[in-house]
């Protein structure tokens, strides 16, 4: 992630942050070796397509994978004076990754992934002309989950992660008016879903003596109301039984922190049943609670104050980015859930994470993960004492 190993050296590509903009600023009169460079490029691109095409990629996905590539020379021509594209330096590769990952933490992981296809393209096309030696250290390294450049000794003193250095986007806030608010709270899935369950309750459930609902089948089958969309393929990776238990614990977690229901001799029973009519005036109010801890849950649970583990500051990541300006693409995340075995396990894991926030309305998914403008002060809320985020836009003069 973005923490900084006190050991690292300098990065030779001065401020870090400013690397790739610095990059794509440079003058028109190019160098003869980065011609030769793009060249080569142009040479080796028509294969790499055709590779990709035959991995059954879609057209946005080799789209993205060309463009990755395009980032990834452009950083790393600035350390190699004479860049072959067909034999890359193991440590020129590992400065690229370890500067990207302090601009961007979300960067890093799709830069693996798309560097990982296009090495393994030259390794299987035997297009590769460095030494057998770098070609595995280069693989090792796309195939690493730790924080590129990071100290290991430090990994084990301390499983913490600091975040001064950690980039987050801004959340971009618009105006959103209370009708707007209204109708992004009832059609959410997680409000829908939230009556269906205090419905079934009804005047209450028995329990177990361990406290969980007898009939939990019948509880499970009432969350039928979903967001997931085109990540669908995320249920491929657990069984319905055991997705529909996992959905449920989440459910009952969310009522009961958001005092919802009460239980009283080994029964459970909704606080009120003014939720289940349609105009209950506190309707927002309630569904703004629930998401805020449904934004705990999928961001900080677990986490001490100050103290955060990477899984912590990459959903922040993820999730501040799709609260802003100019959030993530679906295709690559599509890609991850449709093809788990050609991408980097990390982002696969990143992936699953966001299908189930889709699925509970907390992003919505097209051509890109966006949260709904109505959610994103929950997001800023619940992010901004934990985590240096900016709130802009029209709506930050709200807070």
């Amino acid at each position: 992630m973005a923490n900084k190993s006190k050991n690292a050296k300098k990065s030779r590509f001065g401020n870090p942050a400013k690397a790739s903009a610095d990059s794509a600023a440079r003058s028109t009169q190019r160098p003869s070796a980065e011609a030769r460079l793009d060249r080569a490029m142009v040479a080796l691109s028509s294969g790499y397509v055709a590779w990709l095409e035959a991995e059954s990629r879609p057209n946005k996905s080799i789209d993205l994978s060309l463009a990755i590539l395009d980032d990834f020379f452009d950083m790393y021509r600035i350390l190699e004076p004479h860049p072959d594209p067909t034999n890359l330096v193991p440590a020129a590769l590992r400065e690229v990754l370890e500067v990207t990952c302090h601009a961007n933490p979300l960067g890093v992981m799709t830069l693996r992934n798309g560097v990982h296809d296009y090495i393994a393209y030259l390794a299987e096309a035997e297009l590769w002309t460095g030494t057998h030696e770098d070609l595995m250290t280069i693989f090792e390294e796309l195939a690493q989950t730790a924080v590129p450049g990071a100290d290991p000794d430090d990994a084990l003193d301390d499983d913490s992660l600091p975040v001064e250095d950690y980039e987050f986007a801004e959340i971009y806030l618009p105006t959103v008016s209370e009708e707007a608010a209204a109708t992004t709270a009832a059609n959410s899935p997680l409000w829908k879903n939230v009556l269906a369950l205090l419905e079934w309750i009804g005047e209450g459930k028995d329990l177990t003596e361990h406290g969980t609902v007898l009939d939990q089948e019948g509880a499970a089958a009432t969350l039928i109301h979903t967001g997931v969309g085109a990540l669908a393929a995320a249920a491929a990776f657990t069984t319905p039984a055991d997705h529909g238990a996992a959905r449920l614990a989440l459910y009952w977690q969310l009522l009961d922190v958001a005092g919802l229901v009460s239980v009283r001799e080994s029964r459970i029973s909704p606080t009120s049943t003014q939720l289940l009519h349609s105009n209950d005036p506190e309707m927002v109010l309630h569904m703004r609670d629930l998401m805020g801890h449904l934004i705990y849950t999928a961001t900080l649970e677990g986490s001490e104050e100050g103290i955060y583990e990477d899984w912590h500051l990459e959903m922040a990541d993820w999730l501040t980015q799709a609260a802003s300006g100019a959030p993530p693409e679906a295709a690559l995340l599509i890609q991850a859930l449709e093809e788990p075995d050609s991408v980097h396990p990390d982002l696969l894991a990143i992936a699953q994470n966001i299908a189930h926030w889709a699925e509970e309305g907390l992003v919505t998914v097209g051509e890109f993960i966006e949260v709904p403008p109505a959610w994103r002060p929950d997001v800023f809320d619940m992010l901004k004492d934990d985590f240096p985020i900016q709130a802009v836009g029209p709506g930050a003069e709200d807070l």
